[in-house]
């Protein structure tokens, strides 16, 4: 299936409703956050990489990404999909990242591969797969030595502090920029942790730490930017996204585009208020419609009465028309009217 991905059209292949939901076009405010995220010579982690369509736009952006992706027949479609791209600059593992090295299971919808998450239980109507697990920094230390790490990109559905416990050194060394999923169902039913917790764990690590939302970012060292974005994300899974850095200096562009100039934004009407506006409105047009319909019988009666009287008018001229001309007719025919043609003809003569 073609998908536009940043600048780029690419076939990309699945096996589930993933693609079908894109409508043709990769996430685009993805594509807007990475832009003021990642630089041209940055090399990226995509540690969740699914199918290959974040590694396909980082491929545009970065000049190197290592790929992380644990499913067995994730990895596969991921793999096609990136050789048929071409992609040179891409690196693919399969294996996902974590605190420590483990043989574990990932348990996933077949309609929603990127919703996979980590689990020893399987699920009713689920596909369910082993796994290998590595830590973090001993893998790029075995795998890519004095290899720098300037962006990392994590979406592995609640398992994020796991991630980033298997980076410390990493994290420590490089400083990257970090993008990560906020999804508070997974933390509570995949992890049995609550948003403040976790919070709390991401604050440790990074300096600097943004949540994403349709009213552009706040701070999360903010108590009161923080409380209110536990609200939205809780109540209106609102503010998905987290950017963790360990200077401001690293996030120029996207404070300017996010906190500086934060998109406009109208709240929602919530559904039971708009049915309510919207049922009135209805009522309102019905007994506009009703008026209206009795004007127009009301006119129709009155045209029809019109009419009528229009006709009955003709009738009585028609008929009376006739009477007179058939007067006109029977006066010359009479006698006294032949009788008198010489006089009238001398008449018209003289005159």
């Amino acid at each position: 299936m073609p998908v536009r991905i940043g600048d780029r059209t690419f076939q990309v292949t699945s096996d589930d409703e993933y693609l079908g939901n894109l409508n043709g076009t990769f996430e685009p405010a993805t594509v807007e956050l990475f832009h003021t995220l990642v630089r041209p010579n940055d090399v990226a982690l995509d540690i969740g990489a699914n199918i290959g369509c974040t590694a396909l736009l980082l491929s545009q952006l970065a000049s190197k990404t290592i790929c992380f992706e644990p499913s067995p027949s994730t990895y596969a479609l991921l793999q096609s999909n990136v050789e048929n791209a071409g992609a040179a600059n891409v690196v693919l593992v399969n294996a996902g990242l974590g605190a420590e090295a483990a043989d574990l299971s990932i348990v996933f919808s077949p309609t929603n591969r990127s919703g996979g998450f980590v689990s020893d239980k399987p699920l009713e109507g689920h596909a369910m797969e082993s796994i290998k697990i590595v830590h973090g920094d001993e893998y790029l230390k075995a795998a890519l030595p004095g290899t720098k790490v300037d962006f990392v990109k994590i979406d592995v559905e609640g398992y994020e502090l796991h991630v980033l416990d298997g980076l410390a050194e990493t994290l420590v060394r490089d400083r990257p920029v970090v993008t990560l999923e906020l999804n508070h169902w997974c933390l509570n039913a995949f992890q049995r942790m609550s948003v403040p917790d976790f919070f709390d764990g991401l604050r440790a690590k990074f300096p600097v730490l943004y949540a994403l939302g349709k009213r552009g970012a706040r701070d999360l060292h903010s108590p009161a930017n923080s409380y209110f974005v536990m609200h939205e994300h809780i109540v209106k899974f609102d503010y998905p996204v987290i950017v963790g850095a360990f200077h401001e200096s690293q996030l120029e562009v996207f404070l300017d585009r996010y906190v500086r100039n934060p998109p406009a934004y109208e709240e929602p009407v919530p559904a039971e208020v708009r049915i309510v506006e919207l049922q009135a409105a209805l009522s309102q047009t019905e007994q506009v419609l009703a008026a209206e319909l009795v004007t127009r019988a009301r006119e129709q009666a009155v045209a029809f009465t019109l009419a009528r009287d229009a006709e009955a008018r003709q009738r009585d001229a028609e008929e009376r028309r006739q009477q007179l001309q058939a007067t006109i007719d029977a006066l010359h025919a009479s006698h006294s009217w032949k009788v008198t043609a010489p006089l009238r003809a001398m008449r018209d003569l003289l005159n």
